[in-house]
């Protein structure tokens, strides 16, 4: 269906930002057609925490030595349709639209304003993804809520004809509970520990959502000691990285930059036999290679044997791994 849907979509254009990401799609036809993925076996945080799904996981991969299913994170909230639709990125929209299309996570970013609301922003500035301009830092929450969100020129109106404002990051978990995990990006945002678990704890949200603080260990274990049930999730360069944070019990899944299985590396199997879980990205032109039916870094992924594909085409991804057998 899915190749039908690029058929049908004839005029998609991609831009990419200085960030590496796209910023508008546009699609000339009229309805899309019904891509909504039901899968009754997918894990959801209603059934298992996080940390109760990777250890489940670790489990059956230890007695099998391999891995039967990839989970598909869906790159801030991004989705094929969400592209087609100019949905902002880290929106409310964007998540709902992940959801419908079946990604199994979120990946977010949080970014802290001036007068220290916790937000979902992936820049330092609110320039790309809304219709004002300035710092994140700079900025009170109330000044930044002036703004309207916006995918490409034009600011985004929903399917009500309602434009939407910048999300906090507790409405953003309150739209995930108990119906997708969330990653939160962190990495290099400067944001308050304290302030980031209370804000996960009162939402409920405390085994559901996991931490990517980069290669940062005192930064994970800072974490850890807040709250040992909300999982981290660190950066490594190879499987050996894994054993630097073996003395915390929610470093159970580890993210590797895409070079690592894109030329023909095994860190998949190799994380395995350590006894963790691992992650890494399309995005950008492995992602947009999919459009021409070009699955070649997919394809590497999927022989490398890791876990979790970030990427911002949610429905492709999932059409192919499903053909696979490995959804």
């Amino acid at each position: 269906m899915i190749r039908k849907y690029l058929k049908l979509a004839l005029a998609v254009a991609l831009l990419f930002t200085t960030t590496t990401t796209f910023v508008a799609c546009e699609k000339s036809g009229n309805e899309n057609p019904d891509t909504t993925v039901n899968d009754e076996d997918r894990p959801t945080p209603a059934d298992e925490t996080l940390l109760e799904l990777f250890n489940r996981l670790i489990e059956e991969q230890a007695v099998s030595g391999t891995r039967d299913r990839i989970f598909i994170v869906a790159h801030r909230a991004n989705t094929y349709e969400g592209f087609l639709k100019n949905i902002p990125d880290n929106s409310i929209p964007n998540i709902e639209k992940a959801i419908e299309k079946g990604a199994d996570m979120v990946e977010l970013d949080v970014r802290q304003t001036k007068d220290n609301v916790l937000i979902l922003m992936h820049n330092s500035t609110i320039d790309e993804t809304t219709t004002g301009t300035g710092e994140v830092a700079d900025l009170t929450y109330d000044e930044i809520q002036q703004f309207d969100m916006r995918k490409g020129s034009n600011p985004y109106v929903d399917e009500n004809g309602n434009r939407i404002k910048v999300p906090t990051l507790k409405e953003a978990l309150l739209a995930c509970k108990d119906r997708i995990y969330v990653n939160l990006d962190l990495g290099g945002k400067n944001i308050p520990v304290g302030k980031l678990v209370r804000e996960i704890q009162e939402t409920g949200m405390t085994g559901q959502v996991m931490l990517y603080i980069g290669s940062s260990y005192s930064e994970a274990e800072e974490y850890q000691r807040k709250d040992v049930n909300i999982a981290v999730h660190p950066f490594i360069s190879s499987a050996a990285d894994c054993s630097k944070y073996a003395s915390l019990p929610g470093a159970k899944l580890f993210q590797y930059t895409n070079t690592l299985y894109i030329e023909g590396g095994n860190i998949g199997r190799e994380v395995r036999a350590a006894g963790y879980l691992s992650y890494s990205n399309l995005l950008t032109d492995y992602d947009r290679e999919m459009l021409d039916g070009d699955y070649t870094t997919l394809d590497a992924f999927i022989a490398s044997e890791s876990d979790f594909v970030q990427t911002d085409f949610v429905e492709l991804v999932d059409e192919y791994l499903d053909a696979k057998g490995l959804r």
